[in-house]
C-alpha cells in the first residue's frame, strides 16, 4: 500500500477527533507499539502492509498506524531523512517531481515547515501530532504549488532582502475613476517616469547585498515589466552580487500569468530571477480590491469625485506558491493581507515566508500591516515582508516637546516592515516589539524624492 496515499485516507478519517481524545490515545502503549512496527517496516521496504487496515481496526489503532507513516515518511523528504532510507527513494523522487508525496488521493500532502509560536504545549487537534501538511481538496484545486529548481533557488541562508520604494512621489501614479457619479477606480504606473529608473534600480539592488528584492504595489504594469526584462537580460549579474529572486511590484499585468476571468485587469504581483529568463518564476492577482472611501480620499489627497469607489480588478481565487529549500513562499497583495478569509488559505498551505507589496500611508509597529503579519506569525509560523512605495507620501509628522513648547518634525515614512519570530516555540507570549521590525532612509531628509525611492532598505529577514 502506498504509505502516503495510506496517510491521507488515514488523516481525514480522524482529523474529526479532539485533541483531548487524540493525547490520551499517544499515552497507550498499544498505540506506541503500533507507531514503531509501522515506522519500521515502511522505513525498510517503502511500504505499508494491507494487514495494518484490514478488518476495520478501531481509531485507536488507525491513530497509531498514522503516527509511524508520520514518522516514516520523514525519510521521503530530502532535509529529514537518513542515509540508509533508501526504501523511500520513490517517494523523494514524485515529491520532486509532482510537488506533492501522495499519489492517487485528493489534496495535497507535503512537509510541514512551520509551527505557530504560542507557548502552550498542549495538543489541540490532528495537525498537533503530525509532522506532514494536508492540504484538504477544496484549498488544492486553486492552488499551483511549484518546487524552484536548484539552479534557480534562493541560497539557504543568510536570507537579506532589500526592498526598494520605487515609487517616489503622487506623479508616478495614475488614478482613473471609471464614472463621475461613483462605482469603480484603477490605479496604474506612469510607464514613462518609472520606465527610466530601471536601470539605476538594478544597480543598487545587485549592490545591497540582498539575494532577494521587493518592490511595492502599484510600481508594473506590462511596458515597465519589459524594460525589467530587457535590463535583467542585458545586464550580466556582476561579481559580488547576491541578488537571486526580484519581486517587481504589482499592477495591471496582463503579459505574463493567467489570462483574466473578465474585462477587469488584474491587480499582478510578478516574481522573476535575476538571470533574465523569460517566463516568470510566480505571478499572484490581488484578490480583495481596496474600498476608497471619501475619507481616505481625503487623507491621501488622491482626487477620484468624493464618492466612494471600489477597485476595479478581477477577482482570481489562484494561489500560487514557491517551493524553496530556504522556505515556501508566497505573495499576498496589500488589502489581502489583512482580510481573515485570506489567512485561511496562507495557513492552510503552510507558508514560511509571505512578500506583501502594498500602496498605503506610512506604516508604523501599531498599523494594520503589523497586526496582520504578527497574527500569522503566531498562528502558523510565517515571516512577512511588507514593502511600500513613496507615492502617497516620504514622510510622517510627529508632536515633540521643546523648551518653547511643542513642536512637529517630519520623519521619513517606514517603506520595509518585517515580521518574524523566533525559531523554537517561545516560553512566553510574542509582542509586536519581539516580531516586528521597522526600515526608513536614515538619509531621506537630505535626499530628492526619487534618490529616496531609490535607497535600498535592506534587512536580516
Amino acid at each position: 500500500m502506498d504509505p502516503a496515499d495510506a496517510f491521507v485516507n488515514l488523516y481525514d478519517g480522524l482529523r474529526g477527533v479532539s485533541g483531548d481524545t487524540l493525547s490520551d490515545w499517544s499515552a497507550d502503549g498499544r498505540v506506541r507499539d503500533v507507531e514503531a512496527m509501522v515506522r519500521v517496516e515502511v522505513r525498510t521496504t517503502g511500504l505499508l502492509s494491507e494487514a495494518w487496515l484490514a478488518g476495520r481496526p478501531d481509531e485507536r489503532k488507525r491513530f497509531g498506524v498514522l503516527l509511524g507513516l508520520d514518522l516514516a515518511l520523514l525519510g521521503a523528504n530530502a532535509d529529514t531523512c537518513h542515509p540508509g532510507d533508501r526504501a523511500l527513494d520513490y517517494l523523494q523522487v514524485r515529491l520532486e517531481m509532482n510537488g506533492r508525496l501522495n499519489d492517487e488521493t485528493g489534496g495535497i500532502l507535503v512537509p510541514r515547515r512551520t509551527f505557530p509560536l504560542r507557548p502552550n504545549a498542549d495538543p489541540e487537534s490532528l495537525d498537533d501530532f503530525v509532522h506532514l501538511l494536508r492540504i484538504p481538496p477544496y484549498v488544492s484545486v486553486n492552488l499551483q504549488l511549484s518546487r524552484v529548481a536548484a539552479v534557480r533557488d534562493l541560497p539557504r541562508s543568510p536570507l537579506k532582502i532589500a526592498q526598494l520604494p520605487f515609487l517616489a512621489e503622487s506623479a508616478d501614479l495614475r488614478w482613473e475613476p471609471d464614472r463621475p457619479d461613483g462605482g469603480f477606480y484603477t490605479v496604474a504606473p506612469e510607464s514613462a517616469r518609472l520606465g527610466d529608473r530601471v536601470a539605476r534600480a538594478l544597480d543598487v539592488l545587485d549592490e545591497s547585498g540582498a539575494v532577494l528584492a521587493i518592490l511595492p504595489e502599484g510600481c508594473l504594469d506590462d511596458s515597465v515589466l519589459e524594460r525589467w526584462r530587457e535590463q535583467l537580460r542585458a545586464t550580466p549579474r556582476p561579481e559580488g552580487s547576491s541578488l537571486t529572486w526580484l519581486l517587481l511590484g504589482t499592477g495591471p499585468v496582463t503579459s505574463v500569468g493567467p489570462p483574466p476571468a473578465s474585462n477587469r485587469p488584474p491587480n499582478r504581483a510578478v516574481l522573476v530571477h535575476r538571470n533574465g529568463w523569460v517566463e516568470p518564476m510566480l505571478t499572484q492577482d490581488k484578490m480583495s480590491g481596496f474600498c476608497f472611501t471619501v475619507d481616505k480620499q481625503e487623507e491621501y489627497e488622491i482626487e477620484l469625485g468624493g464618492v466612494k469607489r471600489d477597485e476595479r480588478i478581477s477577482h482570481d481565487s489562484l494561489i500560487t506558491v514557491l517551493e524553496s529549500r530556504s522556505g515556501r513562499f508566497a505573495v499576498q497583495v496589500c488589502e489581502d493581507f489583512t482580510r481573515p478569509e485570506r489567512h485561511q488559505h496562507v495557513i492552510a498551505v503552510g507558508a514560511t515566508h509571505l512578500l506583501v507589496p502594498v500602496l498605503a500611508a506610512p506604516m508604523w509597529k501599531k498599523g494594520w500591516q503589523a497586526a496582520a503579519g504578527q497574527t500569522l506569525t503566531v498562528h502558523l509560523g510565517a515571516k512577512a515582508a511588507v514593502s511600500n512605495g513613496l507615492a502617497i507620501t516620504r514622510f510622517y509628522r510627529e508632536k515633540q516637546d521643546g523648551e518653547n513648547g511643542p513642536y512637529e518634525i517630519d520623519n521619513p515614512a517606514t517603506t520595509l516592515l518585517t515580521v518574524a519570530g523566533p525559531s523554537d516555540r517561545p516560553a512566553e507570549y510574542l509582542t509586536t516589539d519581539d516580531v516586528v521590525k521597522e526600515y526608513q532612509n536614515p538619509d531621506a531628509n537630505w535626499q530628492k524624492a526619487l534618490d529616496d525611492a531609490l535607497t535600498p532598505r535592506v534587512a536580516d529577514w
